[in-house]
């Protein structure tokens, strides 16, 4: 890092561990970072660096902690980050220095960094990105170009790149850069893969119809799906999935929904994606999972859930 910020400041540095400092704190950062004391023409503060990766809520908190303890500016030191994430920082006012390509020193007046292709920000994961993603678990794509995907999944290579965008700009280390390409990688260990990019993955289910009568869809989701994938029985109505473009095809706005004092012939689940890789006219387990989590607190669910992945996704 000095050799970085004396070329990007064009001023002398100098850093030293902070060696005596770790006695004083408490043992989490003896073990997860190393702490510096850094002198810039005069000006003093502290740096922490990371030794593995951390998420950037306990980054947060342990820099506050540090600050506050020791009534000093401190920095954090990183060997990269998303844009994403580096956004986040400027916009809570944290100091950071990413090797080799940007400094934010707030106390110092600097924000300096490399130009990039400017990336929109994303404040929720598009269905496309989602179903993009998923496949890619259960396909265990391996250097899986725009035009693949394109061609694998029937959408346009504009939106496939979007989605690859939207990876690039949350910083999922899924997404691969090689020179002027770029590749979507997730063929290890697919629990791995499902716990990186879970906090970013959201509930696809856009709307719930209760309908009086049973439609006897094609497609089964919820419930019903989990029902396909494991012991447990299903709800005393069906669970069915339709996208956008069937609702008016398949006449569902014109059925009568049922009233809450009514018993319900079939229920109907809008959704942005529909995946059906593991089962035909099934929804894949992932979706499912995320589809019914405020059902997950029953027993019974949650062991049917555990079933359903142990025996269909890792």
């Amino acid at each position: 890092m000095k050799e970085f910020l004396e070329r990007i400041l064009h001023t002398n540095i100098k850093v030293k561990e902070a060696s005596s400092l770790y006695k004083e704190l408490p043992l989490l950062y003896r073990g997860s970072y190393t702490i510096y004391t850094v002198d810039s023409d005069g000006v003093l503060w502290l740096a922490m660096q990371p030794r593995s990766d951390i998420r950037l809520n306990q980054l947060r908190q342990n820099r506050n902690y540090l600050e506050k303890t020791k009534k000093m500016n401190v920095a954090l030191f990183l060997r990269s980050t998303s844009l994403y994430s580096k956004d986040k920082m400027i916009e809570d006012g944290i100091p950071f220095v990413v090797s080799d390509d940007s400094v934010y020193l707030p106390f110092l007046g600097i924000l300096l960094g490399k130009k990039q292709r400017e990336l929109k920000p994303v404040h929720q994961i598009s269905f496309l990105t989602q179903r993009i993603l998923l496949s890619g678990l259960y396909e265990s794509y391996n250097m899986a170009t725009v035009t693949f995907i394109s061609e694998h999944l029937n959408v346009s290579k504009m939106a496939v790149s979007k989605c690859f965008d939207e990876i690039d700009y949350l910083g999922l280390d899924v997404l691969i850069h090689d020179k002027k390409r770029r590749y979507i990688t997730m063929n290890q260990d697919k629990q791995n893969a499902w716990e990186r990019i879970r906090p970013y993955l959201r509930n696809p289910v856009i709307k719930v119809i209760n309908l009086r009568d049973d439609m006897r869809l094609e497609r089964k989701a919820g419930i019903s799906a989990l029902s396909e994938y494991s012991m447990l029985a299903d709800n005393n109505f069906p669970t069915y999935a339709v996208e956008k473009n069937e609702l008016k095809e398949k006449g569902i706005g014109i059925r009568k929904q049922a009233l809450r004092t009514e018993e319900i012939g079939c229920r109907v689940l809008e959704v942005g994606y529909f995946i059906d890789c593991v089962k035909k006219n099934i929804q894949d387990p992932l979706s499912v999972l995320l589809s019914i989590e405020d059902e997950s607190d029953d027993e019974r669910v949650e062991q049917s859930i555990e079933k359903m992945l142990k025996d269909f996704v890792w």
